[in-house]
């Protein structure tokens, strides 16, 4: 286990008069994005009148905060919901608000909807779950198809469903009282609830958990603290019928801890204080927390069918006995330690039960103790594998504790913890101070390894899912990059060519994002950034040739073209426009005029792929003297290659029918076609790598290569290669990091400069100039309308829809949600 970085919430000392601890709330979402609660810093917060702020914070630029609100009320619970967009926030009197992030931007948020105020404390709270569990079973690494590696399991349906069998986003959660309440999003927006009791009277609990079950039920665990009282478990089953929702609450097994059933003693001053489901998608698996200030004992229960014997006179066989199907709690393990257990987190990869051991993965149960103890418990056979102290993980942090932690002399300790969605980080939280850990491949702890290809595994879950995978990058070594890449690589490549679309996007922003955690990786990573943009530019203006006359058996005008260009090889363009309908070249338009404006809007992106063709070709003389520089990738990659062909083909043709729509080039004669020398060079180009030689030993094309600038203008490098140096930079320091909040790390501006120094020299463009990664349009220095900017690869473009095509509207709606490289978008402040 290693700390990865800290994060110093509070920019100046809040001191208190009176040793007081508050809940710590915290939640990681899928995407990778922690919500906490931390005390304001303004001037009206005071001993007697605090107020607090819930922000959100990008766990790879710990330093950037989103303010989300700002309330009077502490917070008791903080969750995400399955996607990652909403909040749901409810505070100490029970006070219920759901917040959205508003046109996807991570620092952007609207409440749109609450619930009034319970009068009493929120022990639990989960959303409801939307049937869909994808199954991460290590033992089928060997699998050659996704589809076989990671299987759904169809037994799981959604907590809420409406006709059709179609999943209802709401939320549930247990009060003080026994009393469940339920929120349902209606479709127009509105927030509906439901109250009914779990028990025909009220209770008294202290501490409760929720969680589903395959059949669609809410399984709820509750406690009176009593460690003579039993935990009482409840199924609950929420229907929805129009604007009313009936919920239905029974008994479930029980269960009495194994702490009161052998103890002789006195207990007086034990007590149970945490009752907890593994996740919210295990509910077979619940965990007993109970002690007193000295000590305690965890405890693990599996839920088991058991089979008893009914007798013929409770049956309506007519065989003499019968049996019938009953639920027990079985006591599996307990966990004994020194101190008082301040918090626990489970693993939140749904695995089967039946996981080899030899898989090479370590699925684990993490717990923090009073004492500072963290301890890794083994999911399957709860057995300790890993014990750290927060004293010793955090001695070579470089800031020094705060003053009244000196002053008190308290114990570093965590109040609240979660494992990250991979299980390859801890996030915990104590005292306004939050902590990233490592806790595969770490350098203090032999035991925890993870090979490469159990790393490759959850890469390729997180591809196939859609979650975020930077906390898998976490179990990545400087070493293994390389290895890991060619790993992806083969894997993709023995897909099916419809699953090959489905993730090629993903695939290439997670190899970027594997480049850019490797120290000498950075340009590489710059390559992948353009081959993303270049690919969904190819993959939009493929898709919108419509052949004017099909049958089912005819291949689309897109595969027509790359079949004639791979069988053309002489690089004559105009010997592939002579073979070529311009009926396949037609743009779905009723009229000429509107197939011409419709080309037209589109010119930006027509010009930024024939600026990237010219600016590869005239970088191809570098390779005499440098072995890495912008491009370098795409000139030695056949695919890029061929598809930058494939597109030329397409321009000319489109060029020949709307002038208009050309790309326009600077020359020195107007007797040159760019296009058509462009398209000669570049399969040139292809052809080396198709044959497996390399473009820098042909002097042929490096000559002709090197004379292109003295015949066109060169675009600016910055207009194709663009990508901002700041993202995941924390993975080259040296571990680990202390942040603060709105405090750039010295470190980014120090890489900065030095990147500066490396760059080719670029003609004729300013870093202060701004281009619209989405548009590819230049937007000057100074901008006139808002701006969104990617919190991953740093990209800007325009917040408000321009386009006044569908084929623009569509293309620019395509990425509302996240960024070209998949990261997140936040409203930019310059």
């Amino acid at each position: 286990m290693e700390l990865v970085y800290s994060i110093d919430t509070l920019q100046k000392p809040f001191f208190q008069d009176w040793i007081s601890e508050e809940r710590a709330c915290l939640c990681l979402s899928c995407k990778n994005i922690l919500a906490i609660c931390k005390h304001s810093e303004n001037e009206i917060s005071s001993h007697f009148n605090r107020h607090y702020e819930v922000v959100v914070i990008d766990i790879d630029k710990p330093w950037e905060p989103h303010l989300v609100t700002t309330i009077t009320q502490q917070l008791l619970h903080i969750a995400w919901d399955t996607t990652g967009r909403q909040l749901l926030l409810i505070d100490t009197e029970g006070q219920c608000h759901l917040w959205n992030m508003k046109d996807h931007l991570l620092n952007q948020w609207e409440c749109v909807g609450s619930l009034p105020a319970a009068g009493e404390e929120v022990l639990a709270v989960m959303w409801f779950h939307n049937g869909l569990q994808i199954i991460f079973d290590p033992d089928k690494r060997n699998e050659t198809q996704y589809v076989e590696k990671y299987v759904r399991n169809m037994r799981f349906t959604p907590s809420l469903s409406q006709f059709g069998g179609s999943f209802v986003e709401g939320f549930v959660y247990v009060t003080a009282s026994g009393m469940v309440r339920v929120g349902v999003k209606q479709p127009d927006g509105a927030l509906i609830s439901m109250t009914e009791n779990l028990a025909p009277s009220h209770l008294r609990q202290v501490t409760a958990d929720i969680a589903n079950t395959e059949n669609g039920e809410i399984m709820i665990a509750t406690s009176d603290g009593q460690l003579s009282s039993g935990i009482q478990c409840f199924l609950v089953t929420v229907k929805l019928s129009g604007s009313n929702i009936s919920i239905q609450s029974r008994n479930g097994a029980s269960l009495y801890t194994k702490t009161q059933q052998e103890s002789s003693s006195d207990v007086s001053h034990t007590r149970i204080s945490k009752v907890m489901f593994m996740n919210s998608e295990s509910s077979d698996t619940l965990f007993v927390s109970s002690g007193s200030s000295s000590q305690s004992s965890l405890e693990v229960w599996q839920l088991l069918e058991q089979m008893l014997p009914q007798h013929k006179m409770f049956s309506l066989n007519s065989g003499p006995y019968a049996t019938i199907k009953t639920h027990k709690w079985m006591h599996k393990a307990t966990l004994p330690h020194p101190s008082q257990l301040s918090c626990l987190a489970g693993p939140r990869l749904p695995m089967s039960r039946n996981v080899g051991e030899m898989s090479g993965f370590l699925p684990y149960i993490a717990t923090a103790y009073r004492d500072g103890t963290i301890q890794l418990i083994h999911r399957y056979t709860f057995q300790v594998i890993s014990t750290a102290s927060m004293d010793q993980l955090c001695q070579q942090l470089q800031s020094s504790p705060r003053k009244e932690e000196k002053k008190l002399k308290l114990s570093l300790h965590l109040s609240a913890l979660q494992q990250t969605g991979s299980g390859c980080g801890i996030v915990g939280l104590h005292d306004g101070r939050v902590y990233l850990f490592r806790t595969y491949n770490g350098t203090r702890d032999s035991v925890m390894q993870l090979p490469p290809t159990s790393v490759v595994l959850l890469l390729e879950y997180a591809m196939i899912t859609g979650q975020d995978w930077w906390d898998v990058f976490l179990a990545v070594r400087q070493g293994m990059t390389m290895n890991i890449c060619q790993m992806l690589t083969d894997n993709f490549n023995k897909q099916v060519h419809v699953m090959q679309d489905y993730v090629f996007m993903r695939l290439l922003s997670m190899r970027m994002g594997l480049f850019c955690i490797y120290s000498p990786g950075h340009q590489k990573a710059v390559d992948f950034h353009t081959q993303l943009v270049l690919h969904s530019i190819a993959n939009m203006i493929k898709g919108i040739l419509k052949p004017r006359y099909v049958t089912a058996n005819d291949k689309g005008p897109a595969e027509k073209i790359a079949a004639l260009v791979n069988k053309q090889t002489d690089g004559d363009i105009e010997q592939v426009l002579t073979k070529m309908d311009t009926d396949e070249f037609h743009v779905d338009a009723k009229r000429r005029d509107q197939a011409e404006l419709l080309l037209c809007s589109i010119q930006p992106l027509i010009q930024w792929v024939s600026d990237l063709c010219l600016l590869l070709l005239s970088s191809a003389p570098l390779f005499q003297t440098m072995t890495v520089f912008p491009g370098s990738s795409l000139l030695q990659d056949s695919t890029s290659l061929n598809q930058l062909r494939e597109l030329l083909v397409i321009f000319k043709m489109w060029s020949l029918l709307h002038p208009a729509c050309a790309p326009v080039f600077t020359t020195m004669s107007s007797n040159i076609d760019i296009l058509k020398l462009l398209y000669k060079l570049l399969t040139r180009a292809w052809l080396l790598r198709k044959e497996g030689r390399s473009v820098e030993f042909e002097d042929g094309l490096l000559d002709e290569c090197s004379v292109l600038p003295s015949k066109v203008l060169i675009p600016s490098l910055s207009q194709s290669f663009r990508m901002d140096s700041s993202g995941f930079t924390v993975f080259t320091q040296n571990l680990p990091v202390s942040f603060k909040f709105d405090e750039e790390p010295a470190y980014l501006y120090q890489k900065k400069v030095s990147d500066g120094n490396r760059n080719t020299v670029d003609v004729g463009f300013s870093n202060r100039q701004h281009h619209d990664i989405v548009r590819q349009i230049h937007l000057g220095t100074q901008m006139s309308g808002k701006m969104r900017q990617c919190t991953r690869c740093g990209s800007k473009s325009l917040l408000q829809t321009i386009g006044k095509t569908q084929i623009v509207k569509s293309w620019e709606a395509r990425w509302t949600s996240n960024c070209l490289c998949m990261g997140h978008w936040k409203l930019s402040q310059t």
